[in-house]
């Protein structure tokens, strides 16, 4: 079983990055040792640029890091978890970006009638920490990543969102973290 995190946040060594070495050492943990960790803001992705190609021939026109790295990486995936902080009440550029190019993901599935993850049960999650405490802080987010994950034929079984999280390293004295993040593991 192949695990792909993808960590949404520039900040390095933020909450964010914590959410994710969290979940990562509790997979590992549990015997999954088949991980990757991919940076959005250390990636070379070109923003889509609405072209259609993607609908036509279920390839991107662009060669970058999204096509060379992220995209074969998650084909690949059995669990993807996204790790990221609220910019805006969503998700920063980066990891938007990479969002917004899985787009010829969704034209394989629905346009072009592609079936290639048949049979597979992969599974999606997502991390989130915010610096308010606004009852709608995540939505964006949230909604943002489930249709992420049902372009890539993801099912998106939970989540994990912390309110009031915006110093740097404020998620490691999160009382309930640890607890919150084994038992989510456990359950997947």
């Amino acid at each position: 079983m192949f695990v792909l995190g993808i960590n949404g946040s520039p900040r390095r060594k933020g909450n964010s990055h914590y959410l994710m070495s969290l979940f990562i050492k509790e997979m590992r943990a549990r015997g999954y040792d088949d991980i990757q960790v991919l940076n959005a803001a250390k990636l070379t992705i070109n923003p889509c640029i609405g072209c259609g190609n993607c609908e036509t021939k279920g390839v991107c026109i662009f060669e970058d890091d999204f096509t060379n790295i992220f995209l074969p990486a998650m084909i690949k995936a059995d669990i993807i978890v996204i790790s990221s902080p609220v910019y805006f009440y969503a998700f920063p550029a980066a990891l938007k970006a990479l969002i917004d190019r899985i787009q010829v993901l969704w034209s394989r599935k629905y346009r072009l009638k592609m079936d290639e993850f048949k049979d597979r049960k992969r599974k999606g999650v997502l991390l989130a920490s915010g610096a308010t405490h606004g009852k709608d802080l995540f939505d964006g987010l949230k909604l943002t990543a489930r249709y992420f994950f049902d372009a890539a034929d993801i099912k998106y079984e939970t989540q994990l969102c912390y309110r009031g999280m915006d110093e740097k390293g404020e998620m490691r004295n999160h009382p309930g973290v640890h607890e919150d993040i084994s038992s989510l593991v456990r359950r997947l």
